[in-house]
């Protein structure tokens, strides 16, 4: 039987992101026959319930708690979670192969190591591709001693992996120019977890924020700056006859929060965070969902939450160019522009509302979604591959 060591910055019962897509890459694998064992960051049980019974197959290595986001916690966090983790896998036996997701990049340097003293081959999921994704967002420069740091420390990375998998078309060919020739770099998009469209509406949420007043467009998310959302305050502004749910919370929260009471943008309500049940139930109610990146350069990403919205019928307004747009054209089920195209926002917004979509195209989009994007069937696809090119371990 195999065994592979999963390195991961979250896991349950974090409801992360990352944390989502793990999870569902891991119990793959393990219903594949692989012995997996996870090792996370301590992070994943920030604000988690006294109820949460941790798997034996789990290990947290313990890392400075990364509540609030500054440049400086981070680095504390991402050194001491370098340390930690490497610290942490001397105690728990010999692997064949250890996977690890990036971001955070210093994760790659532990895997490396890792590996190297297990004698195992190394896989890196690559979510993000750093330093790039830095650039795209105004972050650092190439030329700066950030950019030449975490461009050695990828460089490193691919030379060290057996295989790179990654997110999207866009980053798998970005990265085929980066990995030495000969190392396969295997496309595992994050798709739509099937568990997300099973569950039923929460009534209590839907009367809790008042799901049946409408109209409403929702965002649903982390309210950092990567997600730019200014944009859908200034649409706000424009539209007082429209309600504006922002369900979430992170960095950018706060500013946001005061920009509209200063504003007077009373159409504009800030909810906080609900489960994965009230996320469903909030997208099956809303009239149109905003999903947005901060930049026109980030053309490969597509973010978890366009998945999720199709899935329930909720037409989207994507503020994105690129493999985003890709999805949503295969969809048909809403309209995008530029991030930076403020006009050509606010007329594809005004255009969802005046069209609207029939109940059938709504029940089809979501349909198509679940059967060509299933995150399930993209793991165990994975999963088939590790033990294809690994074969069945010690």
């Amino acid at each position: 039987m195999m065994r592979l060591l999963f390195l991961t910055d979250s896991f349950r019962p974090s409801r992360s992101a990352c944390a989502n897509r793990v999870c569902v890459l891991v119990d793959a694998m393990r219903e594949a026959g692989i012995d997996v064992q996870v090792l996370a960051s301590s992070d994943s049980l920030l604000n988690s319930s006294e109820g949460y019974a941790k798997p034996d197959y789990v290990t947290f290595f313990e890392t400075f708690p990364l509540q609030e986001k500054t440049l400086v916690n981070r680095l504390r966090n991402n050194f001491g979670g370098q340390r930690a983790s490497v610290k942490a896998a001397e105690g728990m036996g010999d692997f064949d192969v250890v996977v690890c997701t990036t971001p955070p990049l210093l994760l790659t340097t532990s895997a490396i190591k890792i590996a190297e003293r297990k004698g195992a081959k190394l896989v890196l999921d690559v979510r993000d591709v750093w330093p790039d994704v830095a650039y795209e967002m105004g972050s650092f420069t190439p030329g700066s001693p950030y950019g030449r740091f975490f461009a050695h420390i990828a460089k490193r990375g691919f030379k060290a992996a057996d295989i790179v998998s990654t997110v999207s078309a866009g980053k798998a060919e970005k990265l085929k120019s980066r990995v030495p020739a000969g190392t396969p770099v295997e496309l595992v998009p994050n798709g739509i977890d099937e568990a997300f469209v099973r569950y039923d509406e929460d009534p209590a949420v839907v009367e809790r924020f008042e799901l049946g007043r409408g109209p409403i467009c929702c965002y649903v998310g982390n309210i950092g700056l990567a997600q730019g959302l200014d944009t859908l305050l200034d649409i706000a502004a424009k539209r007082p006859g429209i309600r504006f749910l922002l369900f979430g919370a992170g960095a950018d929260r706060r500013a946001l929060e005061e920009r509209a009471a200063s504003e007077g943008l009373s159409n504009v309500e800030f909810c906080g965070s609900v489960d994965a049940r009230g996320v469903y139930t909030v997208l099956r109610h809303s009239t149109l969902s905003f999903v947005p990146l901060v930049s026109s350069r980030l053309r490969d990403s597509i973010p978890t939450k366009l998945y999720e919205c199709i899935s329930c019928g909720c037409p989207v307004l994507l503020a994105a160019q690129g493999d985003s747009v890709d999805l949503l054209e295969e969809t048909g089920l809403g309209a995008h522009a530029a991030p930076e195209d403020f006009e050509g926002l606010l007329r594809a917004f005004d255009g969802l509302l005046v069209r609207g979509f029939s109940a059938e195209q709504k029940v089809t989009a979501a349909q198509n979604m679940l059967s060509g994007h299933s995150r399930q069937n993209a793991a165990r696809a994975f999963a088939a591959t590790l033990l294809d090119r690994f074969g069945r371990g010690r």
